[in-house]
């Protein structure tokens, strides 16, 4: 067909005639912010398929020149902390008529790079940048210099002028050190998150402001290297074997609870234990988890919403954190003997 007699693209006009209802309805079930009954949602979608017509966002998306879609990318998808994050940037930015490209990088430079070329060719405004490791290359600030990017949750070398998004990862650790202090604990060890990443760093030092004599015990943030860090840890007994363990994160205290159990240990009558975040699982293992409850869907909208304000050309400034607050359950108590 040549150009001359091309159809004319629909329009939501067009679309209200064929589904015999109002615009209004048409745009009503398109955004989704008000309820269309079944049946007429049906006859809408029906007479869009059939006039083969373009939504209003990627009209504006092509006015515009926007792809009208942010990237997220982050460690790991399957984590619940990251999950409830993703959760938290999607419906921020559906507010916005956006959506999302979500990827899990594993701390793999190649994956994190299809995200990266996703925003310098255009095909994202914008990029929510989340660290699980230590990053040993200049991409990411060679890209940040001319195009929209936010970290969200960790602190990325290389990066100090891009906004941030993330908690007061050292008021969470001293939290957790207050919360022990007050029960009598004097013997206590802390498992650190990943070394060099600055959340985990932080998390510690906060801790080490309550106990600058506590065991420091390098880990990683996952279950299973903090399961073998306690089992080995427990194994020693004797005294100055420790009474309470801070996990840098809910992952890892699961795996002390697991270690302290196939160890003979009750908790928290042997052993006290307190995690980080607050995921949704930490308040149904056994014993349910003591805490520092990270606000996890504010700093995804805080995000997003700064994300916003670089692609429209704006300079948000420096981000306060995240207030934390500790959530005492029941895998503390005092100490039942003092070394």
């Amino acid at each position: 067909m040549s150009d001359d007699t091309r159809k004319p693209a629909a329009t939501i006009r067009d679309v209200a005639r064929v589904a015999q209802v109002s615009m209004t309805t048409v745009s009503h079930a398109l955004s989704a912010k008000r309820p269309v009954s079944p049946e007429t949602a049906e006859r809408i979608q029906a007479a869009i398929e059939h006039l083969g017509y373009v939504p209003h966002s990627g009209a504006r998306a092509l006015h515009a020149g926007k792809s009208l879609m942010l990237g997220l990318v982050v460690p790991d998808v399957s984590d619940p902390f990251f999950g409830r994050l993703a959760a938290s940037v999607e419906r921020a930015a559906d507010e916005a008529d956006y959506g999302v490209v979500l990827g899990g990088s594993s701390g793999a430079s190649s994956r994190e790079a299809r995200y990266f070329n996703l925003l310098r060719s255009r095909s994202i405004d914008g990029l929510i940048y989340v660290a699980g490791a230590l990053r040993h290359d200049d991409r990411l600030s060679k890209l940040a210099q001319s195009h929209p990017i936010v970290l969200a949750d960790e602190w990325v070398e290389g990066l100090d002028g891009i906004p941030l998004a993330a908690a007061d990862h050292e008021q969470g650790g001293r939290l957790a050190g207050e919360h022990l202090a007050s029960l009598g604990h004097r013997d206590v060890a802390v498992l650190t998150g990943r070394r060099g990443l600055r959340s985990a760093e932080e998390r510690v030092a906060g801790f080490h402001s309550i106990y600058p004599d506590a065991l420091v015990v390098d880990a990683d943030f996952s279950e299973e290297v903090a399961y073998h860090r306690t089992a080995k840890l427990l194994a020693r007994g004797g005294a100055g074997a420790p009474t309470a363990i801070f996990a840098s994160n809910d992952l890892a205290a699961f795996g002390v609870l697991d270690a302290a159990r196939d160890h003979g240990l009750v908790v928290p009558r042997d052993l006290s234990v307190v995690g980080f975040d607050d995921v949704p699982l930490a308040q149904r293992v056994s014993p349910p988890l003591t805490t520092v409850r990270q606000p996890i869907d504010e700093i995804g909208r805080l995000a997003t919403a700064t994300l916003f304000e670089v692609i429209a050309g704006r300079d948000p400034g420096e981000l306060e954190r995240c207030p934390v607050e500790l959530v005492v359950r029941e895998s503390t108590a005092p100490p039942a003997h003092t070394n």
